[in-house]
């Protein structure tokens, strides 16, 4: 699935759904579908402690799902898996591959997402280099990063204000605080724990994105 370069921009809104570590292939992809019935409107693979033989395979299925149900997959870090999966976009930390390399590797149609933690100076720099969208957080403690820098809401809001670009916000997100953010003007919101350790993750996800349905009009 390709995506035009501008259609991208109206793309990064809703749920934005970030899988766990899951060595169970067939409930990854069972859950995946589950955040994608729910509402998910993006898919980000993420796996740290896979080999990557393990990653590819986990990525290849997943992407079936995606390009099934028409849901664009964003792989985490790796743009040489990206580009070999021909995925829709790669999102970038503070310790992977630059931002002109992933241009130059996958081309001009494809998502760039480039964290930029609490960092205006981050933020600047991804939206002067073309970055698709940017990713600002921990907006609350999380379990993940559990040291992770923390965005304030008054950091998002001017962020918001400032810079023309789409904004997901991520970290410690739930349905009791996710108000917070979007009272801020955030339209995107990335999760992994809230959603994925659920019971009932369809549910779960059908919940954020009736709370989200307002910023996506």
């Amino acid at each position: 699935m390709i995506l035009k370069a501008m259609e991208n921009l109206h793309i990064i809104k809703g749920l934005y759904a970030v899988t766990p570590e899951q060595t169970d292939l067939f409930l990854l992809i069972s859950q995946v579908e589950s955040c994608i019935k729910g509402g998910a409107r993006l898919i980000q693979y993420r796996c740290k402690k896979l080999s990557k033989i393990e990653q590819s395979k986990q990525a290849r299925k997943i992407k079936i799902v995606c390009d099934y149900y028409k849901v664009p997959l964003i792989i985490n870090d790796d743009i040489e898996l990206c580009r070999i999966l021909d995925a829709d976009g790669v999102h970038l930390g503070e310790n992977d591959d630059s931002l002109e390399k992933a241009r130059l590797v996958l081309g001009p149609s494809k998502i760039i997402g480039v964290s930029c933690y609490n960092s205006i100076d981050r933020v600047k720099k991804a939206v002067d280099k073309g970055a698709t969208y940017i990713a600002l957080g921990a907006c609350f403690p999380t379990i993940t990063k559990p040291n992770a820098p923390t965005a304030s809401l008054d950091l998002i809001a001017l962020v918001l204000k400032e810079f023309k670009i789409p904004v997901v916000a991520i970290g410690g997100i739930t349905l009791e605080n996710v108000e917070f953010l979007t009272k801020e003007g955030v339209s995107c919101i990335a999760l992994i724990n809230s959603l994925f350790k659920e019971n009932d993750i369809e549910g779960t996800a059908r919940q954020f994105s009736s709370l989200m349905k307002n910023e996506e009009l």
